[in-house]
């Protein structure tokens, strides 16, 4: 009797001394719209998934899905909603009908800001604007989903065919861009902004019809920019001004993040929130590493220098205002929001 006693007591500590409940294991989809490998949706996935199910002790396992296979990546929000998959990633700039807040500022390029703030910053600034602007959190609740990792972005750059060191260089030169603050600040500068299609870019570069292209280093690597064209500026003294928010974001249905245990969900806040500063550093390699290589394929890296970036940034248009009257247009308070976000920004800048 003592000996059964004894023996029950220690699986009963065995299996609740983590303070997780043994429960039947809980497995789960990951959609991810692009490559295995990519270094935001990809390889980061696999050591947040691993680091979950360490955490919950095998109870929750995700499984990774890659390259589109279930949902591409402007289709993420409305899978996720019908439960094609459990979670995903996406891009929330693709979708300002559906997130303004979270597009909107996903695509703002502010060169003060942008230039001053960390990428640590952006990631613990977007956790922070989540927690504390409401309106943020309920455009993904309206829509039944949970947003559970913002990952930040490397800093937009211009790849070019001739040399491009200053903002006078820039003037008259045809560089493709995207979306709608980009063009705007390549016009402030004199350049004029195209649209073209991502896929078409190497070509366009190839031919002349683009002078040059803007987008982030380590994507123009992957598509081999660096074979046609030998120039790359930065938009900024150092790596450039990054976007205001990060860009990238898993997220899950929220019928299956209630449906979860509640120290499940404990376990995996716990590890996204672990992979904030995880995430910020592995951007910032894959960024770095971009560069090392563009300069072992003869690609010389021009920054824009601190005079040229402060002139631009007094030419371009009031991009926080302009955010604000974005934000006001969809019965959202534009101005405070913004406002939120510029105390919040200010807060960062000036640590170490």
């Amino acid at each position: 009797m003592i000996k059964a006693f004894i023996s029950a007591a220690m699986a009963a500590i065995l299996t609740c001394g983590s303070g997780l409940a043994m429960a039947d294991q809980i497995n789960w989809v990951y959609s991810n719209g692009y490559a295995k490998d990519h270094f935001q949706t990809g390889l980061l996935a696999d050591e947040f998934f691993k680091r979950v199910e360490q955490e919950t002790q095998g109870q929750l396992k995700i499984r990774h899905v890659a390259g589109g296979a279930l949902l591409k990546p402007e289709n993420t929000i409305e899978g996720i909603r019908g439960k094609v998959a459990n979670m995903g990633s996406t891009v929330v700039s693709f979708f300002p009908g559906q997130l303004p807040i979270s597009a909107t500022l996903a695509s703002l390029v502010d060169l003060r800001y942008g230039n001053k703030l960390r990428l640590e910053d952006i990631a613990d600034l977007t956790a922070r604007l989540l927690e504390e602007v409401p309106e943020f959190s309920a455009e993904y609740e309206k829509l039944g989903l949970k947003p559970l990792l913002f990952v930040p972005s490397p800093a937009y750059a211009v790849i070019s065919n001739d040399p491009i060191a200053n903002l006078e260089d820039l003037r008259s030169k045809k560089i493709r861009t995207l979306g709608n603050v980009l063009p705007k600040l390549m016009e402030a500068a004199g350049a004029v902004p195209l649209s073209v299609a991502f896929g078409e870019i190497y070509t366009s570069l190839q031919t002349g019809v683009l002078d040059g292209a803007m987008t982030d280093p380590p994507a123009m690597l992957n598509a081999r920019f660096q074979e046609v064209s030998k120039n790359l500026l930065t938009t900024g003294p150092g790596a450039g001004a990054f976007t205001a928010i990060a860009p990238v974001l898993y997220l899950v249905n929220l019928d299956d993040w209630n449906a979860l245990p509640a120290d499940i969900r404990e376990a995996v806040t716990k590890v996204a929130r672990e992979m904030g500063p995880v995430a910020s550093r592995q951007v910032r390699e894959y960024s770095d590493k971009a560069f090392g290589e563009f300069e072992a394929a003869g690609v010389t890296i021009h920054h824009l220098s601190e005079a040229d970036t402060d002139a631009l940034a007094a030419r371009a248009p009031d991009f926080m205002a302009l955010a604000a009257e974005v934000l006001k247009e969809n019965k959202l308070p534009g101005d405070e929001i913004m406002a939120k976000y510029q105390a919040l920004a200010d807060s960062y800048i000036g640590k170490e």
